[in-house]
């Protein structure tokens, strides 16, 4: 008995020196591939392409009785592929600034999903920090106290690698954010029309700035106010009027890879 269960583990080893070799030898691949699209100008990430590839397996494999186990393996698989890639591409942060209802953080939680970097809301961070809403600290202590615990979050968040920071449509307003985020973040700076901004966050009454406030020309008087600032501290500026959120990722991965590459 004791022979045989050695036996079965002598091939388990077996299998186990042999799946690490073929992982290392796919990686190797995936970062040849990464530097031909490089050098080509190829989309780096291509979702329809990691379809393809688990389709193949699936069909490969339809003999096994393994079939989500298999499935569950390969997008690891290629989750580990996408994150070897990002940090190869992507060996700063990410930080995304811009007015309210610019798309912050959905392009955020887009952007992490497709270079598998972690995601970070500075107002969703702050609002953990103290258990209350951002109106509520707003509300309780002001607004200076709250730029205090924003000033304090980014530059925590400014001493880490590879990361997606989404930042407060204020936080521009305060040179030592800009500074804090500009040593390891590429800053991109999300802009929309006051009427595009105006009818994304109509009907919200969790932002206090404008609560209560909630017209055309506040959110211009606000959009100029601010204007010089985020352009100032942008790398890369990106338009989001009249784009889904999909394209206004690929536009920043672009962008960043023309620019930084």
């Amino acid at each position: 008995m004791l022979n045989e269960l050695e036996r079965l583990r002598q091939e388990i080893d077996k299998c186990d020196e042999a799946i690490v070799k073929n992982f290392e030898k796919r990686m190797e691949l995936v970062m040849e591939v990464l530097a031909y699209k490089k050098e080509k100008g190829l989309p780096v990430f291509h979702p329809g392409r990691e379809q393809q590839v688990m389709d193949k397996v699936l069909a490969s494999f339809s003999h096994t009785n393994l079939p989500e186990e298999i499935q569950q393996l390969y997008k690891e698989i290629m989750r580990i592929s996408r994150k070897l890639q990002s940090k190869r591409l992507f060996p700063y942060s990410i930080a995304l600034i811009g007015f309210m209802g610019t798309g912050k953080t959905t392009v955020a939680m887009d952007l992490s999903e497709k270079l598998e970097m972690e995601y970070v809301d500075v107002d969703i961070l702050i609002q953990e920090k103290m258990e209350m809403t951002i109106g509520e600290i707003f509300e309780n202590y002001g607004e200076g106290y709250f730029r205090k615990i924003e000033k304090d979050t980014i530059k925590e968040l400014s001493q880490r690698n590879n990361i997606i920071i989404s930042s407060g449509g204020g936080a521009v307003l305060d040179q030592e954010n800009i500074i804090n985020l500009k040593k390891n973040c590429k800053v991109v700076l999300l802009k929309a029309a006051a009427e595009t901004i105006i009818k994304r966050i109509k009907g919200d009454n969790t932002r206090p700035l404008v609560k209560g406030k909630m017209h055309l020309e506040h959110i211009k008087d606000l959009l100029d106010q601010r204007k010089a600032a985020y352009h100032e501290a942008a790398d890369i500026i990106i338009d989001t009027d009249d784009k889904i959120f999909d394209d206004i990722s690929k536009e920043i991965v672009r962008e960043l890879l023309l620019k930084y590459e």
